[in-house]
């Protein structure tokens, strides 16, 4: 789950910066403003990040746009709209198998609109 791990040092990076910034060098706990920025990094701001799938080699999700990227190892890269947090949250988790078992049935199947873009 490389991926879990980048999105947690993003995470945990965001907070630590809050941390320092703010003058809590020495503080054990958090207010609750801090925990809520470091949890609020989501998706990759549109970036492709390696994805481990047998037909999947990259994706990418833009929380402000609801725009995720899927570019797939026969080189098509496909642009999917209205695309929920949550949606690209189960796709990454489901790796190693993260299109047969959420992008097909949950942007294909589920008629979410998509446009190829390479």
């Amino acid at each position: 789950m490389q991926h879990s791990h980048k999105h947690l040092r993003v995470a945990v990076g965001a907070f630590l910066s809050i941390g320092l910034l703010s003058g809590c060098g020495g503080a054990t706990e958090d207010s609750p403003a801090q925990r809520v920025e470091a949890q609020s990094v989501i998706g990759t701001n549109g970036q492709l990040i390696s994805i481990q799938s047998d037909n999947v080699q990259a994706a990418g999700y833009d929380v402000n746009s609801m725009t995720m990227t899927v570019q797939f190892k026969n080189g098509y890269t496909y642009e999917y709209y209205g695309v929920s947090a949550d949606l690209w949250n189960s796709f990454i988790a489901a790796q190693p198998h993260p299109w047969s078992q959420v992008g097909n049935p949950r942007l294909v199947q589920a008629g979410v609109p998509y446009k190829r873009i390479r």
